[in-house]
């Protein structure tokens, strides 16, 4: 036996991914997206609860937090199963050269985006000046959960959701908005807050365009803002 035969034998005996059947999608079924868009909001507002009045947080109200953001995340997930938007969770989906590949072209993007804020005389962004200034009154463990589980909620709505449910017969349109709606949600304020979030979505509006896979993109936006985290503990 040759090892092209033994290379095929072993492709038959691996589990095949099931491909994400497309299902046609009806005005009521793409009002659905309110509900994302919903949980996606109780989710960012959770961490405001992990406070008293005094500003002293409380160890049953961290732990409070984190039950109802599980709920959220949970919920987000069954509505996108209960609507064929993602397959169920399978370890093949986190292909690790691809992931490896699109962490690499986020730190392009950003070193595009460093030489564009220094030509221009830009000191970083206003949505990073509110991410650090967030970070510095919230307990490090609600603040890393709330960065790092963003990719989350925005693949789900803004690539996922888009392509999926509310745009799934024009994805030449579900990608243009993919592109604006989440450059629009980070707020730039100039033309290199523009660049920084413009690049940044192209990149992972372009994965999700060429492989249509939520787990890839949930990955690579994880990774990158776990990046940005340990960044931000560095310098702190």
């Amino acid at each position: 036996m040759n090892y092209l035969e033994i290379a095929k034998n072993k492709a038959k005996q691996q589990p095949q991914l099931s491909t994400l059947e497309i299902h046609d999608q009806t005005w009521k079924t793409r009002l659905t997206f309110i509900w994302a868009l919903v949980l996606w909001q109780i989710s960012s507002a959770l961490p405001a609860i992990t406070s008293n009045r005094q500003g002293h947080f409380e160890l049953w109200k961290i732990g409070l937090f984190l039950i109802l953001f599980v709920a959220c995340v949970w919920l987000s997930y069954i509505w996108a199963l209960k609507y064929y938007l993602i397959p169920k969770i399978n370890w093949r989906y986190f292909q690790l050269g691809k992931i490896a590949a699109g962490f690499g072209l986020m730190f392009v993007s950003a070193l595009i985006s460093s030489v564009i804020m220094m030509l221009t005389g830009t000191n970083g962004t206003e949505n990073q000046e509110l991410l650090n200034n967030i970070g510095k009154v919230l307990p490090p463990l609600v603040f890393v959960i709330m960065a790092t589980s963003a990719g989350f909620f925005e693949e789900l709505i803004f690539r996922v959701s888009l392509f999926e449910l509310v745009f799934n017969k024009w994805p030449k349109v579900a990608a243009v908005f993919a592109w604006a709606l989440f450059t629009a949600a980070h707020s730039p304020t100039d033309f290199a807050s523009f660049m920084t979030y413009g690049l940044m979505s192209l990149v992972l509006t372009g994965l999700y365009v060429k492989y249509r896979n939520f787990y890839l993109n949930l990955s690579v936006h994880f990774l990158w803002n776990a990046f940005g985290m340990v960044s931000y503990f560095l310098i702190k």
